[in-house]
């Protein structure tokens, strides 16, 4: 038996986090040195060192992911089934139209990839589901693609005719 399944729509709950360290570790550092102000000097020396929140505010920061799937558990482009041109950006509470429709005999697995412009690693994968022929007929389906890596979390809706 082959089906046939078509993925609707991802729905980004959360993009991976821009960070690969311990947000509190960093925070504890930089403030170490204030802490043993007292509380007027404390306040009057966090609030004015701009340096001091803005590097907060980056490390906290969840840029949009550059998001494209593959079938296959190889990040690259060249791999990719969906979009058929560049990664499209999905920022939290995105809702992404797909209308990606392809066979399934048996299982197919959709991964979920970041692309990383970073000269120091591969793209991030952010999740993947299986999706199965013996769904056919069950009408429209939603399963959660999640990366406890990158902490990313997306809803991917999909039927199988």
């Amino acid at each position: 038996m082959t089906a046939t399944a078509t993925i609707e729509e991802f729905i980004c709950v959360r993009p991976a986090t821009s960070t690969d360290f311990d947000l509190g570790a960093v925070i504890n550092t930089l403030l170490a040195p204030v802490y043993e102000l007292p509380g007027a000097q404390l306040i009057d020396r966090l609030t004015g060192n701009v340096d001091v929140g803005r590097l907060i505010s980056d490390a906290a920061n969840e840029a949009p992911d550059d998001l494209y799937a593959t079938t296959t558990d190889s990040p690259g482009l060249d791999n990719r089934v969906w979009p058929p041109g560049d990664p499209v950006e999905a920022a939290a509470g995105a809702r992404i139209p797909v209308g990606l429709t392809f066979p399934v005999e048996g299982a197919t697995t959709v991964f979920l990839w970041e692309k990383d412009d970073s000269p120091f690693g591969n793209d991030d994968k952010l999740g993947s589901v299986i999706i199965d022929e013996t769904e056919q007929g069950q009408g429209d389906l939603s399963k959660i693609a999640f990366s406890e890596e990158e902490k990313s979390c997306y809803y991917v809706y999909y039927h199988v005719d």
